[in-house]
């Protein structure tokens, strides 16, 4: 299936857009969704294919947005065929996901202290992790 685009909830304050989003929905070629967003615990990835927030205004602490941010995550994302979604579990917990690329390097998104994250294996190899140790894949992912 290939990957058309990565769109975001951003908040923005005081004019600036936070850098890191707060739910991503990953878009397939053919209408497959797949919304990424941290638990309310802030340790856990939740994985649906619902939808982002319309945008919204939270007075003084700023507003919600939707954004295309697909070239910023990455270059090469755009058009990609993915494989393969997994998830990723650390300690028993799902807290990110893996998309095996055809023909380029696996990317993943994932979850830490309340705030996602993404990026090749380097990227989450060398990610400070609370236990020293990465989370690996654990499950497919239908989508």
């Amino acid at each position: 299936m290939r990957l058309d685009s990565v769109i975001a909830n951003r908040h923005i304050f005081d004019g600036h857009v936070n850098e890191k989003p707060l739910r991503l929905l990953l878009k397939f070629a053919g209408g497959q969704v797949l919304r990424l967003q941290v638990a309310e615990d802030g340790a856990r990835m939740i994985v649906d294919d619902g939808p982002l927030d319309l945008p919204f205004d939270i007075g003084e602490y700023g507003q919600v947005d939707i954004a295309d941010i697909t070239q910023s995550l990455c270059p090469t994302l755009p058009g990609v065929e993915v494989s393969e979604v997994e998830a990723l579990a650390s300690m028993g917990r799902r807290v990110g996901v893996r998309l095996t690329l055809v023909g380029e390097e696996m990317f993943h998104f994932w979850v830490d202290d309340d705030e996602l994250h993404w990026g090749d294996e380097a990227a989450l190899a060398g990610h400070d992790w609370r236990d020293g140790i990465a989370p690996e894949a654990s499950e497919h992912i239908e989508v």
